[in-house]
């Protein structure tokens, strides 16, 4: 998912919904610099979550060794502590977060 495409759908969503596990916190992720990464957060509202994710839009951030990132709505979203990979924030993920999912249903053969 694209740091623009994160802000859009927390937009669109409660802004007052706490989830239990979120984001916050914007950094240069360590797996590639020029993307963008959250730190995990526990019982966050989505509106601290979009004003984060709005904080880094178009801020520049050290990469963890070294060197100037600008974030913008085309950069890749992380979820990952400070210096380690994570994994990347996409619809799944963040449906998840948002208590948004169904259980998968197994395929069983016929």
């Amino acid at each position: 998912m694209k740091l623009g495409e994160l802000i859009k759908r927390l937009e669109v969503e409660q802004q007052n919904q706490i989830v239990p596990m979120g984001f916050d916190s914007p950094h240069s992720y360590r797996g590639d610099y020029y993307c963008l990464a959250f730190e995990p957060a526990e019982n966050i509202s989505v509106a601290e979550m979009l004003k984060c994710a709005k904080e880094a839009l178009n801020s520049t951030f050290d990469g963890y060794k070294g060197g100037e990132f600008e974030m913008t709505e085309y950069t890749d979203v992380y979820l990952a502590t400070y210096g380690d990979c994570g994994e990347g924030i996409g619809d799944i993920l963040l449906n998840y977060m948002l208590g948004k999912y169904s259980p998968i249903q197994e395929h069983k053969e016929e």
